[in-house]
C-alpha cells in the first residue's frame, strides 16, 4: 500500500515510521525542509505528486480542513492522527466524501509509546484496517468510540489537565527536594513534563476544547472558603 503522510512534525515522523515497516510511506510537509529530513531518516520517500492509496494526515486541528482541501483526489482512503474528532472528521468527509475515512488518536507521545489510541471509524475499508494494524503491531491498543464521546473526554484528559498542571506550576515556588511530599512531588514532575512539550499544541487544545475555566473556577472556590473543603471534598466524592 503507498502511503502519504501529511506533516512531518513529532505525530506525522511517528506515523510514518509506524506505517513504513508494513507499507511503502512517503511524507510531506509545509516545511519541505523538514519533509526531507524526515524521509531521509526513516528511509522513505517525498511526495512527488499523483494518488496515492492512502493519505495520513498528522497535521495541527487547525490545519485540518485547509489540508484535506489541498490534498483532495490524491486518494480515495484517509485516516489521521489530529486529536480531535468533530471538525476533523467533518473535514474529511468534506474533502473525501466517497472515500474510506478513519480518525485517530494516539494519547501519548512518541517516546511514551505503546499506549491506548482512541479510535472512531468513520466509513473504514481494507486500507484503513491496513494502518491501524501497523500500529497495533508497534503494541499499541486501539479503543473504538465515537467522535462526541472523545471530544467530551478530552475536554476533562486534555485541556482540564493542562490547565490544572500549569497553573500549579505558575503558582508553585521551588523548594528543596526533601519537602516535597507523594503529592507534591509527582504534581512538580508533571509540571516539568508539561512546560517541556510544545506550547503551541497545547495552545490549540485549549482553543478546541472547553474546561479551562471550570478549573479557574473551582480553584477559586477552594481558595475562597477553606472551611467549606469538607463539602467540596463530599461533591467530588459522590
Amino acid at each position: 500500500m503507498n502511503v502519504l503522510v501529511v506533516g512531518a512534525g513529532a505525530m506525522g515522523r511517528w506515523l510514518a515510521e509506524r506505517l513504513a515497516a508494513t507499507h511503502t510511506v512517503a511524507v510531506t510537509d509545509t516545511d519541505t525542509d523538514r519533509a526531507d529530513a524526515v524521509a531521509a531518516d526513516l528511509g522513505v520517500g517525498t511526495d512527488t505528486g499523483g494518488s496515492y492509496d492512502l493519505l495520513a494526515f498528522a497535521v495541527p486541528m487547525s490545519a485540518i480542513e485547509p489540508a484535506a482541501r489541498e490534498y483532495a483526489g490524491r486518494a480515495d482512503a484517509v485516516i489521521d492522527v489530529t486529536g480531535e474528532m468533530r471538525d476533523t472528521l467533518a473535514a474529511l468527509r468534506d474533502s473525501f466524501p466517497d472515500a474510506a475515512r478513519v480518525s485517530t488518536h494516539p494519547l501519548f507521545a512518541p517516546d511514551n509509546e505503546p499506549g491506548t489510541i482512541a479510535v472512531v471509524e468513520d466509513a473504514p475499508d481494507d486500507r484503513t484496517t491496513a494502518a491501524l494494524d501497523a500500529l497495533t503491531a508497534a503494541g499499541n491498543e486501539l479503543y473504538e468510540t465515537t467522535a462526541s464521546e472523545h471530544d467530551e473526554a478530552m475536554e476533562t484528559v486534555q485541556a482540564k489537565t493542562h490547565a490544572a498542571v500549569l497553573a500549579f506550576a505558575l503558582a508553585a515556588d521551588e523548594v528543596p527536594e526533601p519537602f516535597h511530599t507523594p503529592i507534591s512531588g509527582p504534581l512538580s514532575e508533571l509540571s516539568d513534563a508539561v512546560t517541556s512539550g510544545d506550547p503551541t499544541v497545547y495552545a490549540e487544545i485549549q482553543r478546541r476544547f472547553d474546561g479551562a475555566e471550570e478549573v479557574a473556577a473551582a480553584a477559586e472556590r477552594v481558595a475562597s472558603d477553606p472551611d467549606s473543603l469538607a463539602d467540596l471534598f463530599s461533591e467530588v466524592a459522590e
